[in-house]
């Protein structure tokens, strides 16, 4: 920063002053994004497992082709996460916690979107408790972000 007249500017690279005083949703975004690096890198490393570790099925060569893409946008999205402010991190922190929930591992405990499934427990009670947990504490971190949850 330079001083200017006893003010400091903020140079573009930085993030915005409130940041510093929202501390449980700099928490949640930063958790959220070691969390889902965490998955992405297994899923572009070791796909198979993501199989393997869940379901009693074996992977297939089409199942990693699709595991591998997606490891891939959620790099992006944790790296986005730790470059934005930290108010519309934790907002898309939130919703990409909630989506994951229900198209993942609820979708494949109660089978609304895909039945049948063959899981294996305990091992799929990871995903449920993680999402869960990252769904709830990120509406706690939206609540706590200037603007909230904002309703129709």
């Amino acid at each position: 920063c330079t001083p200017l007249l006893g003010v400091h500017r903020r140079q573009s690279h930085q993030q915005p002053q409130s940041n510093q005083v929202m501390g449980f949703a700099s928490i949640y975004t930063k958790a959220t994004s070691v969390i889902f690096g965490i998955y992405a890198l297994q899923m572009i490393l070791i796909p198979a497992n993501m199989v393997t570790d869940h379901w009693d099925m074996p992977s297939t060569p089409g199942m990693e082709f699709w595991i591998r893409g997606h490891g891939v946008s959620l790099l992006v999205l944790c790296y986005l996460s730790m470059h934005v402010p930290t108010a519309v991190a934790a907002k898309a922190a939130f919703v990409l916690s909630l989506g994951i929930a229900i198209v993942y591992p609820f979708n494949a405990k109660f089978g609304y979107l895909t039945p049948g499934l063959p899981l294996k427990y305990p091992m799929h009670y990871v995903p449920e408790g993680l999402m869960l947990g990252l769904t709830g504490a990120g509406l706690a971190a939206v609540m706590e972000s200037p603007g909230g949850v904002k309703t129709a």
